[in-house]
């Protein structure tokens, strides 16, 4: 652990919506069948264990202070040296207006457990909500929605002449040399088309997602090495063949950031937060190594996480990555039977690149993270909009598409102004 390391704790019935879940990365946890009442029982901060946390009620809590529960601690991400000057529209979103079948906006966000939503233009607060204890000073875990910034951070080198995204990450890590990861090229980690398993068994111990979080901090458990477990990571195809999500690609994303530069990750995201205008300190999560975890772990104000998805709404991320995230020409998430699904589940075609989503009919990119974190930036607009959300699985997929049907009513709603 780094010394500036924080302390740690002590340690989803349509086929469509099926198929959404399992593209996202959800496994319905068999052992815990939630209500809202247990959203809302009232409960003591010692009941937390690493068991519990990241269950109702007391994600909800733990989600916006993990710096307290992060296994292994958070590294900070300093806020910018010159932060955004945000203003406050002077007609506030009407949050009691229909979203859709009579049900307000207001009653929307509720019903999906929205502790924080934002609309932002041009550094002006077009609308903001917040609930469930949560207040604008106050950071949120991430989880996944995590990953595009580790894409953007990647692809600044690439602009910059630091990676060339052609090369394998064994020409860049030396001791990759030889492994099924290691003779990838980079731009398929970007992808998430290295030809990793699919790791969307969360809750299933021993599957892949589940032992790599006890790498990451997230779980309990007996870890045997983050670098080790992203280096011997198993593969089922050749690079470039098809699109599998898994956190290592990610993961690994910092580590070959780190090898070119010299500079830690968490130095790295404060570099990009002021590139934003930040306002505020976030962190990110550190491995059993003491390394970076990128794949999940940033947790940012929701005011700064709506200032980064307007920056890339606005056109100002690397040249590379919105060229990368917008081609839908060498997408394989779409092709696949999982984008089919999101697709026909969202209403929507749906395409990857560089650890972010894109909506091509609607030319949004869009980050996606476990429990509700999700941001929208519109290419058109320059319009940000996020939503920092406390659902009772990874992946709710009838949530998901509330919160996207929210997000683009929203930006027509405003393109037409």
């Amino acid at each position: 652990m780094t010394p500036s390391a924080k302390t740690p704790f002590r340690r989803i019935a349509l086929i469509a919506t099926l198929t959404l879940s399992t593209a996202l990365g959800s496994m319905a946890n068999a052992n815990n069948t939630v209500t809202l009442n247990d959203f809302y029982r009232a409960y003591e901060l010692s009941e937390i264990t690493p068991e519990n946390m990241q269950s109702w009620p007391y994600y909800k809590h733990v989600s916006m202070n993990w710096d307290d529960y992060a296994l292994f601690g958070t590294a900070p991400v300093f806020a910018a040296e010159k932060p955004a000057e945000l203003r406050m529209a002077e007609n506030q979103l009407d949050l009691g207006q229909e979203f859709r079948d009579g049900k307000s906006f207001a009653q929307s966000l509720q019903d999906t457990q929205t502790k924080g939503f934002l609309v932002m233009k041009e550094n002006v607060i077009l609308g903001e909500f917040y609930d469930n204890g949560f207040s604008v000073d106050q950071t949120q875990l991430l989880q996944s929605s995590s990953k595009t910034y580790a894409g953007i951070v990647v692809s600044k080198l690439i602009d910059e002449g630091h990676i060339e995204p052609e090369a394998t990450v064994a020409s860049v890590l030396q001791d990759f040399q030889g492994t099924a990861i290691g003779a990838a090229k980079i731009r398929h980690v970007l992808d998430m088309t290295a030809g990793l398993l699919p790791a969307t068994d969360y809750h299933v111990p021993g599957g892949e997602a589940f032992v790599f979080e006890t790498e990451q901090g997230l779980k309990p458990g007996a870890p045997s090495g983050h670098r080790a477990a992203v280096r011997t990571a198993k593969t089922q195809n050749e690079a470039g063949e098809v699109y599998t999500y898994n956190d290592k690609n990610t993961d690994l994303l910092a580590m070959l950031a780190e090898a070119v530069t010299g500079v830690p990750f968490a130095r790295q995201l404060t570099d990009l937060f002021n590139e934003f205008g930040a306002q505020s300190d976030g962190s990110i999560s550190l491995s059993v190594d003491g390394t970076a975890s990128p794949s999940y772990g940033i947790s940012t104000t929701l005011r700064d996480y709506g200032l980064f998805t307007q920056w890339i709404a606005q056109g100002k991320a690397p040249e590379s990555f919105l060229a990368s995230v917008t081609d839908v020409e060498k997408d394989l998430l779409s092709v696949s039977e999982k984008g089919k699904g999101m697709a026909q589940a969202l209403g929507t075609k749906v395409t990857y690149g560089s650890q972010g989503w894109y909506l091509p009919e609607h030319n949004v990119v869009m980050s996606i993270g476990s429990y509700g974190q999700v941001g929208f930036s519109d290419l058109n607009q320059g319009i940000s909009v996020v939503f920092m959300q406390d659902w009772e699985d990874n992946g709710v997929a009838e949530k998901l598409v509330e919160t996207v049907d929210r997000a683009l009513k929203l930006i027509g709603q405003y393109s037409e102004q």
